[in-house]
């Protein structure tokens, strides 16, 4: 099956956050810094499903925003993945939501999300892309890593108000272009 890519406009707007983004937790990266580098293990955890709530924002302000946009993945008309993000405040593009249907998993789906995102940040002089998931989410992680995203950082506070997830650890992930230059 193939899947088309398009940018959010006034009618996919509805279509915003309708991937089930459910998945198996069955173990954790355990994120340490060591020497100056950010490095992490896994460890196996009792299983579980988790699932991220969709949000209740006003996507319309990101239809021809230079600031912001995002991509929705087809298959046959169906939503089968999407990429929200912006620019943030450090000048690097900053994914704010990324997921893929389940049963369309496997299938190079978030991947080709992943370089549409690539090819935005690029055109807007950005240096990099970066976003934040948790220790929980081994298997985007690894994903995030095989694409080319380094881990960059981590932050144990993070979700210690949010109850619900209050043990989890905020990883930050971090997709540096070539062509970028500190302090550009």
């Amino acid at each position: 099956m193939e899947f088309v890519i398009r940018e959010l406009d006034d009618s996919i707007v509805k279509d915003i956050n309708k991937c089930d983004s459910a998945f198996v937790v069955d173990s954790k990266i355990v994120p340490r810094y060591e020497n100056g580098q950010v490095g992490s293990t896994v460890v196996s955890v009792p299983g579980y499903v988790k699932r991220y709530e969709p949000d209740s924002l006003d996507y319309t302000s990101y239809i021809g925003n230079p600031e912001k946009t995002a991509y929705l993945a087809y298959i046959d008309g169906e939503v089968a993945g999407q990429l929200i993000l912006r620019r943030n405040w450090n000048r690097f593009a900053w994914i704010e939501d990324i997921r893929v249907e389940n049963k369309f998993r496997r299938r190079g789906i978030g991947k080709a999300l992943l370089a549409q995102g690539e090819i935005w940040a690029q055109q807007k002089g950005f240096p990099g892309i970066m976003l934040e998931t948790q220790d929980s989410n081994v298997g985007a992680c690894r994903f995030y890593e095989k694409y080319g995203f380094v881990l960059g950082g981590f932050d144990t506070y993070l979700y210690r108000a949010a109850t619900r997830y209050r043990e989890e650890i905020a990883l930050f992930w971090y997709l540096v272009f070539d062509h970028a230059t500190p302090g550009e």
